[in-house]
């Protein structure tokens, strides 16, 4: 006799509620375990992600950037030995070919003095190639237009990028809710003579102004940007007029950039592209070294909450093999009566199990609708918790994605199958004669 699905559906969800008090008791225990799983799972996952965002403020995490100096530990000596390599045009052609790297652009420093009626500011203007600041997350143009090569002399400043300052007077308009220059419309000089001598009058030009970022927490805020080839030229003539830079006066050093920016066109594939440029003997630094780091803490976190979730949802493992065990007690007549007429083991095993995987389903649902709630009050009542955990302002304190909700819940029902395997086992051996006398 083959019992159908619905058969099974039907005895299953009659025999649970049957024992109601019972069955929901233990439905509690596995909503507790899926709850806990989930809510200390949550808490690593949003430290991860608090991380991510943390450091995307900073600057972008697949972004590679490449120094002059490279910085090597001999494990012999145990002192490690910095050595000095020259950033030309044609590592930036090598480094451009390699896989998974969709930009690179040469940096170069230069600085500059400013004047406006009779305020003064110093600035450093970082050199770029303007068709590639798309790939480097710059902040969005405040005012004025973006800098470009068709007009390779106008400067973009960041929203911080200077400070306008009287001479003449004691202290600066730092902390001013003004400043006294306006970067769009005032006439401002600039010079790239910084050697100050009473005979000698620096030469100031007249600026070009493109526009002005849009103010940011990150790098961009504090420098201005103008194009590589227009800096190269502002810096052969600060070379020229600072003659007792150290640059100038090193005669042997052939002309360097200060570093290089490289895009890599996946976060997954920054590591590869840094490995392959420091094969070559260079220093490279990007965010997503500090992110490996900050990820294998809030992995371990992750580990240990969970470990601590997965108890309590084992707790209720045994919780749903007691109840199923009693079933069996109490319910030898109905075993026996099934064998008798003629039902299959395999129903009578198929019949328990699903039982006990109707718990685990159970009890893993309302788990994951209790843990969103318990996430959505602990985002709203306890943003203080994430200071304590090291996110930034702003993060979440529990995340829990899609993902992490079927993973709990596939748990949960196997969880209840694997506790229901044993009781099933054991009521299929239950002898139909010895059944029908016991229930006389």
């Amino acid at each position: 006799l083959f019992m159908k699905s619905v058969d099974f559906v039907k005895m299953g969800f009659k025999n649970l509620w049957r024992r109601k008090l019972r069955t929901i008791l233990t439905v509690v225990g596995v909503v507790i375990g899926t709850f806990s799983i989930i809510i200390m799972m949550s808490l690593g996952i949003a430290m991860s992600e608090g991380y991510k965002k943390q450091l995307a403020e900073w600057g972008s995490l697949t972004k590679i950037e490449v120094n002059q100096y490279n910085y090597n530990y001999n494990e012999d000596t145990g002192y490690g030995v910095t050595e000095k390599h020259n950033l030309d045009d044609t590592l930036v052609g090598t480094i451009l070919a390699m896989p998974h790297v969709r930009a690179v652009t040469p940096i170069l420093n230069v600085q500059a003095n400013l004047k406006s009626g009779k305020y003064q500011s110093y600035i450093t203007i970082v050199g770029i190639d303007p068709d590639t600041i798309q790939y480097f997350d710059f902040p969005e143009i405040a005012q004025g237009v973006a800098l470009s090569n068709d007009n390779p002399s106008a400067i973009l400043f960041g929203s911080d990028a200077c400070y306008f300052y009287n001479p003449k007077q004691n202290g600066s308009w730092r902390g001013n809710s003004e400043s006294p220059v306006d970067l769009m419309t005032d006439k401002i000089k600039i010079t790239f003579d910084n050697t100050w001598d009473d005979k000698k009058i620096p030469k100031y030009n007249k600026l070009q102004v493109a526009g002005v970022l849009a103010k940011s927490n990150g790098e961009f805020s504090y420098n201005a940007y103008g194009t590589i080839e227009q800096v190269k030229k502002w810096y052969k003539e600060q070379q020229k007029n600072d003659k007792h830079s150290s640059t100038s006066a090193d005669k042997k050093d052939s002309f360097s950039y200060n570093s290089i920016w490289i895009s890599v066109d996946d976060i997954k594939y920054v590591q590869d592209v840094q490995d392959q440029i420091k094969a070559m003997g260079y220093g490279t630094y990007s965010l997503a070294d500090n992110l490996n780091s900050m990820q294998e803490t809030s992995n371990m976190l992750q580990l240990i909450l969970g470990g601590i979730g997965a108890v309590s949802l084992l707790v209720s493992a045994i919780g749903i093999a007691n109840t199923m065990v009693m079933s069996i007690y109490e319910r030898t007549k109905e075993i026996g009566v099934m064998k008798v007429l003629g039902c299959l083991v395999t129903d009578i095993r198929k019949l328990f199990l699903f039982e006990a995987s109707i718990i685990g389903f159970l009890g893993g649902v309302f788990g994951i609708g209790l843990s969103y709630l318990a996430s959505f009050l602990l985002n709203k009542y306890a943003p203080e918790l994430g200071s304590a955990l090291g996110m930034s302002t702003g993060s979440e304190i529990s995340v829990i994605p899609v993902w992490l909700a079927l993973v709990a819940l596939a748990f949960a029902v196997l969880i209840g199958i694997i506790s229901g395997f044993y009781p099933a086992k054991r009521a299929t051996k239950i002898s139909a004669l010895e059944a029908m006398r016991s229930a006389e």
